[in-house]
C-alpha cells in the first residue's frame, strides 16, 4: 500500500514538472508576442509622429522619428529615412550610401517603391557599386508587386538590353502592364516597341 502511495506521488509530482514546464513554455511564448506588439506600437507612433513632422515641414525631427521608427523595424519609415538621406531632408548632407542601407532594409520586408528604388540605385550606381543583375533583380521583385515604376524601368532594360541581353517579348510585357497602370511613359515606349516589331528592318 506504501509503495502504491509513493508510486502516486512520484507520478503526481511528476506531472506537476510537465505541466508546470508547458505553463512556462506558454508564458514565455505568450511574452514575446507581447513584446512583439509593444515594439511595433511604439514604432508605428514614431512613424506617426515623424509624418506629423513632416508634414509640418520640421524635416530634422521628421528624420528622427523616422530613424526611431525604422530601427524598430519599421518598413515604411525605413522607406521615408532612405528618401531623407537621398533627398538631402533633415540630414546633414546628402548620403546615398545610408540610402541604399535603409532601402535595403524596407525592400527585405516586402515594400514595393523601396525595392523599385533600391534597384534604380544599382541601376546608376549611386550608394552601391553599379550592378545590373542587382538592378533587374529589385526592379522585378518590385515590378511584380505591381508597382509601376519599376514596370517601366525593367521593360526599358529589356528593351534596350542595358546591362541584360535585349528580350522584346519581355520589354513588351512589362512594358503593357506599366501602360495598364496608367504610365504615360511607358505608353510612349511601348508605341516605339510595337513599331519596332512592326518593322524589324526600319
Amino acid at each position: 500500500m506504501k509503495k502504491s502511495i509513493s508510486l502516486f506521488l512520484l507520478l503526481f509530482a511528476w506531472f506537476c514538472t510537465i505541466l508546470s514546464g508547458c505553463t512556462l513554455l506558454g508564458t514565455d511564448s505568450s511574452q514575446k508576442t507581447i513584446e512583439g506588439q509593444v515594439v511595433g506600437t511604439k514604432a508605428d507612433r514614431f512613424y506617426k509622429d515623424g509624418l506629423k513632422f513632416y508634414q509640418g515641414r520640421f524635416f530634422i525631427q521628421a528624420a528622427q522619428s523616422f530613424r526611431q521608427a525604422a530601427e524598430l523595424g519599421h518598413a515604411e519609415a525605413q522607406f521615408r529615412l532612405a528618401r531623407m538621406y537621398y533627398d538631402s531632408e533633415g540630414v546633414l548632407q546628402r548620403d546615398s550610401t545610408q540610402a541604399a542601407q535603409w532601402y535595403q532594409k524596407a525592400a527585405e520586408q516586402g515594400h514595393a517603391a523601396a525595392q523599385y528604388f533600391l534597384g534604380a540605385l544599382y541601376f546608376v550606381g549611386s550608394g552601391v557599386p553599379q550592378d545590373f543583375a542587382m538592378a533587374e533583380k529589385w526592379y522585378l521583385t518590385a515590378a511584380t508587386q505591381n508597382q509601376t515604376d519599376a514596370q517601366l524601368s525593367l521593360g526599358m532594360m529589356y528593351f534596350k538590353g542595358t546591362g541584360v541581353p535585349q528580350d522584346l517579348a519581355e520589354a513588351k510585357k512589362w512594358l503593357s502592364q506599366a501602360v495598364r497602370n496608367g504610365n504615360k511613359d511607358a505608353a510612349a515606349a511601348l508605341e516605339e516597341l510595337n513599331s519596332r516589331l512592326a518593322n524589324p528592318e526600319g
